[in-house]
């Protein structure tokens, strides 16, 4: 879909040398710098004959040399007239805050990205994902995406055009809706698990404020348990790490792609991602250390014959417990 160009007042106003010198100082050579204003004269050109994709590409080269807030209210423009609307309005976002914090903040400038912000947070679709029949424990992805517990029932915004509502049962199995979401408008979807997924049995859960883990040896196997519990922690301090390093690289990704506290919304499922990983590193740690101590304990203490016994460990929200008869 192609929209009629709009070139800012101003810009003509400001040549390309002002354009490139806003922001911090640099360190770009001469030839890199008349590098970058032919790549933005070209850019503009290219927006001015429709070619979106083209200007963008420019633009992404000129941010390669030195990106200043024109430069990236440009590249949010292409986004936003290819049909990339979150990616623009965080772009947008971003320009805003850059132009701000500019040391002789451009007035003309500020207000063109405002007004280009407004216009396009009028246009973006919503989509509210709800749970329904069955679907109270269900996973639920957006996209591909897993759509965090804060964002079931809310708004989330879309870009335009069809959009894949995936409901994951625990025992992986799953089902598909599609739903087409067009500029401006709120779509609701609710999930009912389809009854011939329903009536199938599924395992047993628990609470999400609480986990059971019950570890009973049979009879006369009951010199396993010591070394049962021990694999339990081991392998508990290893899925802590895990989750640790994964934690770090969503933490990255939102250093490298946000600004101060600003992100683009296209960041949420990243910062949804790195909440739950720290939720689970916690987790496992506090298990693994539990386990490890208990099954040390137990391999140390334990008589030649030892009696049978049983070890429930429960896992809170806000603590860990261990009960169990040896």
């Amino acid at each position: 879909m192609t929209f009629p160009l709009r070139l800012p007042k101003s810009l003509p106003l400001l040549s390309l040398v002002a354009l490139l010198a806003s922001g911090p100082a640099w360190a770009q050579s001469e030839p890199e710098l008349t590098r970058a204003r032919q790549l933005y004269s070209q850019g503009l050109t290219q927006e001015a004959a429709g070619d979106w994709a083209g200007a963008l590409s420019t633009f992404q080269q000129v941010s390669r040399i030195r990106m200043t807030p024109p430069v990236r209210f440009h590249i949010a423009r292409c986004q936003e007239n290819l049909g990339r609307l979150n990616e623009a309005l965080g772009g947008y976002r971003l320009a805003e805050y850059e132009a701000e914090r500019e040391e002789e903040p451009k007035p003309e400038l500020l207000d063109e990205i405002r007004k280009a912000r407004d216009a396009l947070e009028a246009r973006i679709p919503k989509l509210v994902v709800e749970r329904g029949v069955g679907a109270g424990t269900l996973k639920i992805e957006l996209d591909g995406v897993a759509l965090g517990p804060a964002k079931v029932g809310r708004e989330v915004s879309v870009d335009p055009g069809p959009h894949s509502v995936a409901g994951v049962l625990a025992d992986g199995r799953r089902f598909e809706l599609t739903v087409d979401v067009a500029e401006g408008q709120t779509e609701r979807i609710t999930l009912d698990v389809p009854e011939a997924l329903r009536t199938t049995a599924a395992p047993p859960t628990v609470g999400a404020d609480e986990r059971n883990v019950n570890l009973e040896p049979a009879a006369g196997s009951s010199s396993a348990l010591p070394w049962l519990v021990t694999g339990v922690g081991v392998a508990s301090l290893a899925a802590s790490g895990v989750f640790f390093l994964l934690r770090n690289q969503a933490q990255a990704e939102l250093d490298r792609e946000c600004l101060g506290r600003v992100c683009p919304d296209t960041m949420q499922s990243t910062q949804d991602q790195g909440r739950t990983y720290a939720t689970l590193t916690g987790v496992t740690l506090g298990i693994g250390v539990v386990g490890v101590s208990v099954g040390t304990i137990l391999l140390l203490s334990r008589p030649k014959a030892q009696p049978t016994g049983s070890l429930q460990l429960r896992v809170g929200s806000r603590e860990i417990q261990l009960q169990g008869s040896f």
